[in-house]
């Protein structure tokens, strides 16, 4: 996918006064926006699709098309399941008990339990999280499908499945490489569990879901809920069927701390928010996940940190989050460039990224587009030149609170909290790189491109 960006010496940033934040998001967007969604149930094959936008501004929007489980029809809270996006609920949590002097991301995990496992005792906490264990990826196995459509009811215990079904035998030896691995995440939430005491589904909902208002979250095969759900056609190996009128039980005690959340694209999208906004993590924490490990780079992930990572489809954009892919499927990104969060979910086993990325090419247009441009006439801050030698400009009408700047793979170059509405600073060193302004009404992130 080619994105278009205009070509002008001086970007100012599109912020809207707080005033407008309830301002209804433009019609031809939220009808072309729709369509896709449409689209991708009239022609794509997918039988049921939800997604949650969120600007820049604080406008947001939802929409939805075709059928869950029961043939009702798709809602803004209607369940799906979130399927990999749980590994960043789990790594999110992890960094919390960081916070606390719980766990400590440079111990072994068999510092902190037991398992009559063959599984590495040396591989660290961070080694789990950024999946440079090397431990195989249990999920992925042939035989994975047969155990869960075997018996729908069978509830599968993290320990039992992390000492009789994850492989002994590692694929390569910790930190030595990079390889997508849902075991790592099984082993990591089975550690939140045994050291805190505590179902990690309570951890979670009391740590990170209700601080961030996630009101349609739960920790699947083991929370009870009663809204509608989307349903599941998937293929687990014998070609794509429905399983919308089987339990549930299975599938997701299967995929424990991997990908078993239920939720709806408004909580993910509230929650992927309230991690980049600095809601709920310390700075330090954000810039730990954040440390994208280099091998994952040429891999799908296009860059893999602490449970987030990077849009493998996208070059010219920070696009970070993460998807899933298992039972449902979800895309859950933010752009780094337009400021915008979007969150889709389908109960279909479809393309990938077969709804996300024409929508993330409509709201881009739109970003770029002479209509907004020309609403600068309304906008309170500004950054240039761009593309600068060194020197930035930044000039805003509300007290700059803090300035932080990121490289281009998320790693900060510099921070400052000036109290000041104007400022100058230079970076010395050539590359791409985000500025984010905070002020007391807003956060906004921009890219400028540095040629010395």
């Amino acid at each position: 996918m080619k994105i278009r960006f205009a070509k002008i010496a001086i970007i100012i940033l599109i912020i809207f006064s707080t005033k407008n934040i309830n301002a209804q998001l433009d019609i031809d967007l939220k009808d072309d926006l729709q369509t896709i969604i449409n689209n991708s149930v009239s022609q794509l094959g997918n039988n049921g699709v939800s997604a949650h936008l969120i600007m820049p501004n604080g406008e947001i929007w939802d929409g939805a098309a075709g059928i869950g489980k029961d043939n009702l029809s798709i809602t803004d809270t209607t369940l799906f399941h979130g399927a990999s996006t749980t590994k960043l609920n789990i790594a999110t949590l992890i960094m919390l008990l960081v916070e606390d002097g719980i766990i400590d991301l440079d111990k072994v995990w068999s510092n902190y339990i037991s398992l009559d496992s063959g599984i590495d005792p040396l591989i660290t906490i961070r080694q789990l999280l950024n999946h440079t264990s090397g431990i195989s990826d249990y999920l992925e196995t042939t035989n994975s499908g047969n155990l869960i459509t075997s018996d729908f009811n069978a509830f599968f215990l993290p320990q039992y499945i992390l000492e009789n079904i994850v492989s002994d035998a590692p694929v390569f030896p910790p930190g030595t490489n990079f390889l997508y691995s849902n075991s790592n995440y099984l082993l990591a939430a089975f550690i939140v569990e045994s050291i805190t005491g505590n179902p990690i589904q309570t951890e979670l909902k009391n740590r990170v879901w209700d601080p961030l208002g996630m009101k349609h979250t739960y920790f699947g095969g083991y929370d009870s809920y009663t809204e509608p759900t989307a349903g599941a056609w998937w293929n687990f190996g014998n070609g794509l069927m429905n399983y919308s009128d089987k339990p549930t039980i299975s599938m997701l005690s299967y995929a424990y701390g991997a990908g078993n959340i239920v939720t709806c694209p408004t909580d993910l999208a509230m929650f992927l928010s309230g991690i980049l906004d600095g809601q709920l993590l310390e700075k330090e924490s954000l810039e730990e996940m954040m440390d994208f490990v280099p091998s994952s780079f040429a891999g799908w992930t296009s860059g893999y940190g602490l449970g987030i990572h990077h849009a493998s489809w996208q070059s010219e954009d920070i696009v970070i989050g993460h998807d899933g892919y298992y039972t449902n499927m979800t895309s859950m990104f933010h752009s780094k460039n337009y400021g915008f969060t979007l969150v889709t979910m389908t109960n279909t086993q479809s393309q990938w990224f077969g709804i996300f990325n024409p929508m993330y090419e409509v709201l881009s247009d739109y970003f770029m587009s002479t209509n907004v441009i020309e609403m600068q006439s309304k906008l309170d801050l500004m950054i240039y030149p761009n593309p600068t030698k060194n020197l930035i400009n930044i000039s805003c009408q509300e007290v700059i609170n803090e300035v932080i700047i990121n490289d281009a793979i998320g790693k900060n170059y510099y921070s400052a909290k000036p109290d000041s509405k104007n400022i100058s600073l230079t970076i010395d060193t050539e590359g791409i790189y985000f500025i984010t302004v905070n002020t007391r009404i807003e956060s906004v992130t921009t890219k400028i491109v540095v040629n010395n």
